[in-house]
């Protein structure tokens, strides 16, 4: 009997654990794809200062949590969101208004995907 409770002490810990990242990788990537998207926003309407202090931010939350998010998620997309964030850069420095607001636009897509890819949804069990 005591192996049993220690397995459903190791099962609610495993529970609790995985609610618990559940819950910041939402906290994190939300901030940044919102950043991202007021990027873009502000890009599309040619009002750089402001397109220029979300991408800003944006970057600093991902580098911020890069490590976090690595520990939870696939490389491969976070190598993808690494590139578009360099890609955005260049974008910007050359104030190329339709490519640095498709780059942001995506952006957000590929946080907002990894951040769904965590979420306790019916879609994400099977």
């Amino acid at each position: 009997m005591k192996r049993a409770w220690i397995g459903v002490a190791l099962l609610v810990g495993l529970l609790a654990a995985g609610l618990w990242s559940m819950s910041a990788m939402d906290r994190v990537h939300s901030d940044i794809a919102d950043e991202l998207r007021r990027s873009a926003h502000a890009a599309q309407q040619m009002q750089w200062a402001q397109a220029d202090d979300a991408l800003e931010q944006a970057t600093e939350q991902w580098q911020e949590s890069w490590k976090f998010t690595a520990a939870m998620a696939d490389h491969t997309a976070l190598d993808e969101i690494d590139a578009l964030f360099a890609q955005a850069e260049v974008y910007r420095s050359s104030r190329s208004q339709p490519l640095y607001a498709a780059a942001c636009a995506r952006l957000a897509q590929l946080v907002e995907a990894l951040q769904e890819g965590h979420r306790l949804t019916w879609w994400n069990l099977l």
